[in-house]
């Protein structure tokens, strides 16, 4: 089944899978670092993406913070060789560096300014201690980036597939939003990329 393949994709199915991310979630990975440039007071010093994927969000990021250093995080090993590919000259001048682990790894990067995970969500089984952890890893006042799309906007295969491997969907805004308050993030705005009815997804700015 290949949506079991999009939480941690591998093989020949994983390149895949990168190869449809890329193309299907690329303009909106983009869009999130936008916002993230609009709302970010300071220039980050330290920079993590968790579960960058092929790497797109990395590639708009590294251009529109020019002067971080910057990590990305991810259980698969497909991922992060799409993700090196996509950004060699940044990945060899030691600018960026990859890793394979999950959010528990960040523990050696800390204090973080910037956490950005998009369309990571539903693939932590504890999303409480997901949020709670990655609240301890960043720097008072440093923001967490998290994507996401709610079941009803997502396409039909996610939304039967997901649940069956275990996933959690989110059926609103305030059920995300709660997440992180309880995980002890303040200062949440959700943008949504399109339109209300029909978004091609949604990102919550949250402070630590």
């Amino acid at each position: 089944m290949i949506a079991s393949h999009f939480g941690r994709p591998r093989g020949l199915i994983g390149r895949l899978v990168g190869r449809i991310m890329a193309r299907s979630n690329g303009d909106f990975n983009r869009w999130v670092v936008e916002q993230l440039a609009k709302n970010s007071h300071d220039q980050p010093a330290r920079f993590v993406e968790l579960g960058p994927g092929p790497g797109v969000g990395l590639e708009a990021a590294l251009r529109a913070f020019p002067n971080a250093r910057f990590w990305g995080v991810d259980p698969s090993r497909e991922m992060l060789s799409q993700s090196r590919k996509r950004n060699l000259g940044d990945v060899e001048s030691g600018r960026l560096t990859l890793l394979e682990g999950n959010g528990e790894s960040l523990a050696e990067l800390a204090p973080i300014d910037i956490v950005m995970t998009n369309h990571v969500l539903y693939f932590w089984h504890q999303p409480s201690a997901e949020l709670a952890q990655l609240h301890g890893f960043l720097r008072p006042g440093g923001l967490l980036a998290l994507g996401y799309q709610l079941r009803h906007n997502m396409p039909k295969p996610a939304q039967t597939n997901f649940p069956k491997l275990g996933h959690l969907l989110y059926d609103s805004q305030d059920a995300v939003a709660r997440l992180l308050r309880d995980a002890g993030f303040t200062s949440i705005t959700v943008l949504t990329k399109g339109s209300d009815d029909a978004p091609e997804g949604r990102l919550a700015i949250a402070t630590a």
